[in-house]
């Protein structure tokens, strides 16, 4: 115990910085939580900037007539046989992706939009396949829930990237490809021979997507990371959870789902680039920065504009007061209070219900800055009312009084919510090894180009003999000797 305190002690007479770098050196997971002022610092990447010139409008004939499309006809590649979805956006385009959990979501965001998307597995399967939650608690590699949701309207194949007969098939594979999806260390896309430069020179058109921990340069390039460190560095981290308790890491990875849909969208844009240029592009996508880009809700744009500097408050929000999660008698209600109007409102009708004649004070109105160190006694104010009615009698009064309040959704309320059932939200796929289940749907709704799940996840290899043997050409002898040798 002695020389734990002893370490602590000496812990604490360090920077933060001095205490990363040590664990660097001895190979150890330590990086600064991302609170907002530290970002400000000169980075070597260059990422934040100041405008100080206003954007021009685009010279003439550069946006089509009536306004910019995203889409337009595009010439279909020659290599890609399979179309998915027919009048689907990305129909006629294929994506190679070779991702993990950081980029599967971008995978399925174009596949559901008709792309044909080929997933290489390794063989066996991929790491995504043994992660929980399983369909009736039961793992197999066809069971998991997430893997099965984030990798529906892909084809699969499995491939052994480190063996040195899979480089030809994966360079035929990935010139064969209009998008090369990686979430691979940096360098490594280059070691196997596809990096873009490779791939451009033969391909001049082809756009390779990269998503990795903190981009393709800079002195942290070669650092790994995950969801958890990215929330770390990004900020979220900082202003997530109880004042008094450590941080409390963003639930279903969002900061993965955040950079899976930059990747998604900026791969269309290069793609529709490529389409007016006749070239490519890399495109580089770094956990860190796609994080900080939505990070007003941690609070960097206060810092850097006023100096403010967001703590963690619970459910709350720092510059919103009241607000937070509130019990009622049969769940849970979230309300955030911004004007003063709202606040009269409030006040005036937890007067009603209670009897409470402090919360009437004139010292708590005006704009919710001046409320800011009353949060706790606030709090308690509208709990008092809260606790005597019901999520919907709290939820339709405050809409009547022209107050956010809105139920708290558990996944099972969501799932039966009647708005998204007369919206046909939720949509059935059916799965050779699990049947039919219901699926989240369409995240938007394109009217001309409809999303849609056009097949279930694929299992194991299910497409190597329609992928390498009728659009590689590889006999199926070579298939069978690629199989055994574990190639494959």
């Amino acid at each position: 115990m002695g020389s734990r305190l002893a370490g602590l002690a000496r812990a604490k007479r360090r920077r933060p910085d001095e205490l990363v770098s040590r664990g660097v050196t001895m190979a150890m997971r330590a990086l600064l939580l991302g609170e907002s002022r530290r970002v400000h610092k000169p980075t070597r990447r260059g990422y934040l900037k100041q405008n100080s010139t206003p954007l021009a409008a685009p010279p003439p004939g550069d946006s089509p007539r009536g306004g910019a499309t995203l889409f337009f006809p595009l010439p279909q590649p020659a290599r890609s046989k399979m179309v998915a979805g027919g009048k689907s956006a990305l129909a006629g385009r294929r994506v190679l992706e070779i991702a993990d959990e950081s980029g599967v979501y971008c995978g399925k965001l174009l596949a559901d939009m008709g792309a044909d998307v080929i997933k290489i597995e390794r063989p066996g399967g991929d790491a995504g396949r043994a992660r929980a939650p399983f369909l009736a608690d039961r793992p197999g590699e066809d069971r998991s829930l997430h893997f099965l949701y984030m990798n529906t309207s892909k084809r699969g194949i499995t491939l052994d990237l480190d063996r040195a007969e899979s480089a030809p098939l994966l360079r035929r594979l990935a010139l064969g490809a209009d998008i090369v999806l990686e979430t691979l260390p940096v360098g490594r896309l280059d070691a196997l021979g596809i990096g873009h430069a490779s791939l451009a020179a033969e391909k001049p058109e082809i756009v390779v997507t990269s998503i990795t921990g903190f981009g393709q340069t800079g002195p942290h390039s070669h650092w790994k990371s995950s969801d958890l460190v990215a929330g770390a560095v990004g900020g979220p981290l900082h202003v997530t959870g109880d004042a008094d308790d450590p941080p409390v890491a963003l639930a279903g990875e969002q900061n993965f789902l955040m950079a899976s849909t930059c990747a998604a969208a900026s791969s269309m844009i290069a793609l529709l680039s490529a389409a007016r240029t006749g070239r490519g592009q890399h495109v580089d996508i770094s956990l860190q920065e796609t994080t900080l880009s939505v990070s007003h809700i941690s609070g960097v744009g206060k810092w850097l504009d006023d100096g403010i500097i967001p703590r963690r408050v619970g459910t709350g929000l720092t510059a919103s007061v009241p607000s937070g999660a509130y019990a009622c008698q049969d769940g849970r209600v979230y309300l955030m209070v911004n004007r003063p109007a709202h606040w009269k409102a409030l006040a005036q009708w937890i007067h009603e219900e209670t009897g409470n004649e402090e919360v009437l004070d004139p010292l708590f109105e005006g704009p919710s800055s001046r409320r800011i160190e009353y949060r706790e006694l606030l709090d308690l104010f509208i709990s008092d009312m809260t606790a005597l009615h019901t999520v919907n009698e709290i939820f339709h009064e405050g809409q009547r009084r022209h107050i956010a309040f809105t139920p708290l959704q558990s996944t099972e309320d969501a799932a039966r919510d009647s708005h998204l059932q007369s919206r046909d939200f939720f949509v059935e796929v059916d799965h050779s090894a699990t049947g039919p289940l219901r699926y989240p749907g369409a995240p938007f709704r394109p009217e001309s180009t409809p999303w849609s799940i056009s097949r279930p996840a694929p299992r194991v290899g299910e497409h190597n003999q329609e992928v390498l043997g009728g659009e590689l050409g590889l006999a199926q002898e070579t298939l069978e000797s690629l199989g055994q040798a574990g190639v494959i």
